[in-house]
């Protein structure tokens, strides 16, 4: 499997970034299959995210991969129905798992069209069902985040209610500044992950970036991404990167 360099990877290109970091995650699939049967993925929303899905939905991941050996999940989720154009699960779907062979009992979506608090009570049962419910966290193979313009990740938004939830495993939240709801896996799953894997391009993302990186107080979202026994990636194409300090 081909490892990453570092935890901060700086790929020239979003095309290069994305080649690679599906040549990356194949590489974790695969071995997890190999040793324990399956791999749990946990997917992400987002432009950048969805070329990488497309990519592994592609030659010569399509059929290189054992795709019924893939439970996929949802870091997080817009409250909409599944075939809204703003779902999270209609992007994955249209972008990947229509182009694979892969059972519908690996699909483990948010069912996010119910109210805010009943998708999320819903779809922590389903989690603790599949992983069992004697488990403090989950743990996941894989996990894909983005990170925001305002140093957001998943559906954890600076100032909301999810940013403080170490209980459950997935919470409702309201998100003031859109005026919305969203469904979303709390802080302890996602750093409970045994691969956290942070895909980031273009150059309005280099500012955060730099700060989530360089930020001691731990101020943004993103920035308490920690897994605390696994391993934390980070993809940056060279806009993105383009203002990481080096002091």
């Amino acid at each position: 499997m081909m490892l990453m360099k570092s935890n901060i990877n700086i790929f020239p290109n979003k095309d290069i970034l994305i080649r690679e970091s599906a040549k990356y995650i194949a590489g974790l699939m695969d071995d997890f299959i190999k040793e324990n049967g399956k791999c749990t993925f946990v997917l992400a929303g987002g432009s950048t995210p969805k070329g990488l899905y497309e990519t592994l939905a592609s030659d010569p991941y399509k059929n290189s991969i054992d795709w019924n050996k893939v439970h996929f999940f949802w870091g997080d989720e817009r409250c909409v129905p599944p075939d809204h154009e703003d779902s999270n699960y209609r992007m994955v779907q249209e972008a990947m798992i229509d182009h694979l062979d892969i059972s519908s009992g690996n699909i483990h979506r948010i069912p996010a069209e119910e109210k805010p608090a009943d998708a999320a009570r819903e779809y922590e049962n389903s989690l603790k069902s599949f992983f069992g419910d004697k488990e403090e966290f989950p743990r996941f193979d894989i996990i894909l985040l983005g990170i925001g313009d305002d140093g957001h990740t998943a559906s954890l938004f600076p100032g909301t209610t999810a940013i403080d939830e170490n209980d459950r495993w997935v919470t409702e939240v309201y998100v003031p500044q859109l005026d919305t709801h969203r469904i979303t896996m709390a802080f302890p799953v996602i750093n409970n992950g045994r691969n956290v894997i942070f895909l980031v391009t273009g150059e309005t993302k280099a500012k955060v970036v730099n700060k989530i990186l360089k930020d001691g107080s731990l101020s943004l979202p993103a920035s308490l991404i920690r897994p605390v026994n696994g391993d934390l990636v980070y993809i940056f194409d060279k806009e993105a990167a383009a203002e990481i300090s080096t002091e």
